[in-house]
């Protein structure tokens, strides 16, 4: 499996077995469940290809209400008064079918989450206030598999103490995937987190690509239909 153009014929992808059909009125999408049976579907235009991308970990059960990444720290880090720490870390991405016009436009033709890894939502905030986040637990060790995608965290302590970090919430809107076409390597733009006190946090992307062999991703939560580049 690697990201770019799907071919005509049937792609198995983290489990997910998906069916690119060409005919002469046009082109079939489907993915299939494990007893053969289509649980998504699409015809598309006849002059339309069709790519698999990473994206923002919005799709599965709780598509288009999960607002945020939930990332729990297997290790706390502990950062000193008025110092700064930076770590690299792995996050789930989901991935994408996108419909891919001659004019470089898109559109958002199926999501999947990776089978692989452990489907689990959190709350984040009081009961009734809080938001929906695709939970994730970070292993500090853990190296880069498909489905993961990398991303940097510089956590800027500005309280007037020794600060503990355990878990990092980034609002989905905030955050921008890129992936290196012809390989399942993926990353996330670099995160600011700003201690602003003991119970108050800043978050701040960094739009940047990670290289200059990385390509954008689509925006799925921010926008399904803009140009790709």
């Amino acid at each position: 499996m690697v990201f770019g153009p799907l071919g005509d014929g049937d792609h198995v992808i983290s489990g997910h077995k998906v069916r690119v059909t060409r005919t002469p009125e046009g082109v079939l999408y489907s993915r299939l469940n494990d007893r053969g049976e289509v649980v998504v579907s699409a015809r598309l235009s006849q002059y339309l290809t069709l790519s698999l991308v990473p994206v923002e970990p919005a799709s599965g059960p709780a598509s288009g209400i999960v607002e945020c990444l939930y990332l729990k720290l297997s290790t706390p880090i502990i950062v000193d008064s008025r110092d700064r720490v930076t770590m690299s870390l792995v996050a789930p991405v989901d991935y994408g079918v996108v419909a891919v016009g001659g004019d470089k436009s898109y559109n958002l033709v199926d999501s999947f989450p990776e089978a692989s890894i452990p489907y689990k939502l959190a709350l984040y905030g009081p009961p009734t206030q809080g938001v929906l986040c695709r939970f994730y637990r970070v292993d500090l060790e853990k190296p880069q598999d498909p489905g993961l995608a990398g991303v940097r965290v510089r956590v800027v302590n500005e309280t007037g103490e020794v600060a503990r970090v355990s878990s990092i919430v980034v609002p989905l809107d905030r955050v921008k995937v890129f992936y290196k076409p012809g390989t399942w390597v993926a990353m996330f733009n670099n995160i600011s987190m700003v201690l602003e006190s003991r119970s108050v946090a800043s978050i701040y992307p960094d739009p940047e690509p990670a290289s200059a062999d990385f390509e954008d991703s689509p925006d799925v939560v921010r926008d399904g239909t803009r140009p790709i580049g």
